[in-house]
């Protein structure tokens, strides 16, 4: 699959995400954050919503229980736009009780875009709860990005 494709599939599927979750929860409407010039947008979403030929390109497990996360940073230029960034991604997953996994994250480039994804196993309905580090500036502090999220096999 060429890569304008995946990048127009996966902005599809971060737009219907984010229908779904307008629908479910205002409150959850936008998935990202500003951080002065910059935004991080960030999705989870089960892996079983990957097209199998997708999921095999980028080595993604398809999976009822893996899910996966993906973090794309913007940086407010002069006139206005926003472009992709290089950004550093660390932390973990972790339940209610406490127990945790730290995450690997590696990056997707494409033409026009800058992800960095990561997947994880998870348990049905269960709070799951992140806990990541962004480093989108090697001149500040990483930003600290938490959220709480529940996941249905399919």
């Amino acid at each position: 699959m060429c890569t304008s494709t995946f990048n127009r599939w996966l902005l599809s599927l971060i737009a219907a995400a984010t229908l779904l979750l307008t629908l479910s929860s205002p409150a959850q409407a936008e998935q990202f954050e500003q951080v002065g010039d910059y935004q991080i947008h960030y999705n989870a979403f089960t892996t079983g919503f990957l097209q199998p030929e997708v999921a095999q390109s980028y080595g993604i497990v398809r999976s009822r229980y893996q899910a996966m996360i993906n973090i794309s940073v913007l940086k407010k230029q002069v006139d206005g736009s926003y472009k992709p960034v290089e950004a550093l991604v660390t932390g973990d997953v972790a339940n209610l009780a406490g127990q945790s996994v730290n995450l690997a994250f590696r990056t997707i480039r494409e033409p026009n875009a800058i992800y960095q994804i990561t997947s994880f196993r998870f348990t049905e309905d269960e709070p799951t709860r992140f806990r990541l580090k962004v480093r989108f500036d090697p001149n500040m502090e990483p930003y600290d990005l938490s959220f709480i999220r529940r996941f249905y096999g399919e």
